[in-house]
């Protein structure tokens, strides 16, 4: 009798640890498709005709593809596309800004459209790439270096806040649908069985040596104050307790707008005329009054 009950313990564990492993490695593979996407290479629109092409050249030597819109305000803005998008998908933002005088930038992440890179890291070396493309707008003669900020969608949004809270120059801030920590958006989808389905949802992370720990924009943004931060977010995105908990904390010193329907991202979509208004005149106000003779001097 205690042999047969050893047999059915054993046969339990087993199927057990299968069973584990399963969830294991299915969460592992579903994350790694991640890291696999198109990258098609950007098509100039008709009405940016006007667009120079950009090379950037990073600190690790990566080769970035991009667009600049000369300034006609002496202002300029640096706009970083999320996970698997090009600079075409921030053509809305580039209009708008395009239209009321400033200068923009947009180009490919690394690993992106026409970027140079193996594989993205989801805010952490995409810092370089930022830190590449203000240095550029920064020596453009039609920009006053005082008079830049960045916009980052996603993982842009990691990676531009991360190099604002390091970067006093950075003068605005403005993050579309960001994440608290890189560990927790890496995660969060795959928590139902905890650990494990985590864990394994990170491995394609750790065997890139990605620094999950790293980039955590929730404690970045506290380093932007008092600076002018503008975050954006959809209602039925995932991890609203995530965003609940962010919007919650930068309340008292950063503009913030969840709006109403929108997923992630799309935002000009669900609000055509509201979203364009507000990015304008908070890049306005930010970018466009008077600098203190100190910041001038720097």
């Amino acid at each position: 009798m205690a042999r047969k009950w050893r047999a059915v313990l054993g046969s339990a564990l087993t199927v057990g640890v299968l069973g584990v492993g399963a969830l294991f490695l299915r969460a592992m593979w579903r994350s790694e498709q991640y890291f696999h996407y198109p990258r098609p290479a950007a098509v100039r629109p008709e009405d940016l005709a006007e667009a120079e092409d950009v090379r950037l050249r990073t600190e690790d030597g990566l080769q970035l593809r991009g667009w600049y819109l000369p300034s006609r305000n002496h202002a300029a803005v640096v706009l970083a596309h999320g996970l698997s998008q090009t600079r075409t998908d921030l053509l809305p933002e580039a209009r708008v800004l395009r239209d009321a005088g400033y200068g923009v930038l947009l180009f490919d992440l690394r690993a992106h459209g026409e970027s140079e890179g193996a594989f993205s890291t989801w805010g952490d070396l995409e810092r370089r790439d930022i830190r590449a493309a203000l240095a550029y707008v920064r020596g453009r003669p039609d920009v006053e270096p005082a008079r830049v900020g960045a916009l980052g969608f996603s993982i842009g949004s990691a990676a531009v806040a991360e190099v604002a809270a390091q970067d006093t120059g950075v003068a605005a801030v403005v993050l579309l649908s960001p994440f608290n920590t890189l560990r927790l958006a890496a995660a969060y989808d795959f928590r139902r069985f905890g650990v494990v389905t985590e864990s394994g949802a990170l491995m394609p992370f750790w065997r890139r040596g990605i620094a999950l720990d790293e980039v955590r924009t929730q404690a970045a943004v506290e380093r932007i104050r008092p600076r002018p931060l503008f975050i954006v977010a959809g209602t039925e995105e995932s991890g609203q307790p995530l965003l609940d908990a962010l919007f919650a904390q930068v309340a008292p010193y950063a503009q913030t707008w969840r709006i109403q329907g929108a997923s992630h991202g799309g935002f000009q979509v669900t609000e055509p005329q509201a979203y364009p208004r507000r990015l304008r005149a908070f890049f306005d106000a930010a970018l466009l009054s008077p600098i203190p003779p100190a910041e001038v001097a720097r």
